[in-house]
């Protein structure tokens, strides 16, 4: 049986890629490429759908009127997929917060931080949308009834 995503779950990922990324980014910054905004795209994309996903989701699982049907089985790989894009979105977060703490201190005095430090609040919000939505697609496969009734037979 899966458990809910603690905080807990969430900051680990993120303090330990933000840590390695950090002192990697020290060392080789000046040698990389100029990053680029538009690796939001997927990481955006894939926060909208997991919205969409949720709330078709939670209609199903509360039984709303209008709810398409879904088999448990789909319900579990949503709720699956919500907590492992939590995750991943944790890690990209804490990767590109990394890069935000490497380029700030430099992004008045050189175009190229100035241009990565952009690039990373970009991609900051888009991979906290995702790690959002996961942890909302992850509730949404929830029964809120399930603590209340006697689901013995």
């Amino acid at each position: 049986m899966m458990r809910r995503t603690s905080p807990m779950d969430i900051l680990a990922p993120f303090a330990i890629i933000a840590a390695v990324v950090y002192l990697l980014l020290r060392l080789s910054y000046e040698s990389l490429p100029p990053f680029q905004w538009f690796a939001a795209l997927p990481i955006s994309a894939l926060a909208i759908a997991e919205f969409v996903i949720a709330r078709r989701v939670r209609a199903a699982v509360r039984h709303h009127p209008s709810a398409k049907p879904m088999t448990a089985l789909a319900i579990a790989r949503g709720v699956a997929l919500g907590k492992a894009s939590s995750l991943v979105g944790a890690g990209i977060s804490g990767a590109v917060a990394a890069l935000l703490f490497t380029v700030l201190p430099d992004a008045g005095r050189t175009s190229a931080a100035s241009h990565d430090l952009v690039v990373s609040i970009i991609l900051l919000a888009s991979s906290a949308a995702l790690t959002a939505a996961g942890l909302v697609l992850e509730r949404a496969g929830i029964d809120p009834n399930a603590g209340r009734r006697d689901d013995r037979y």
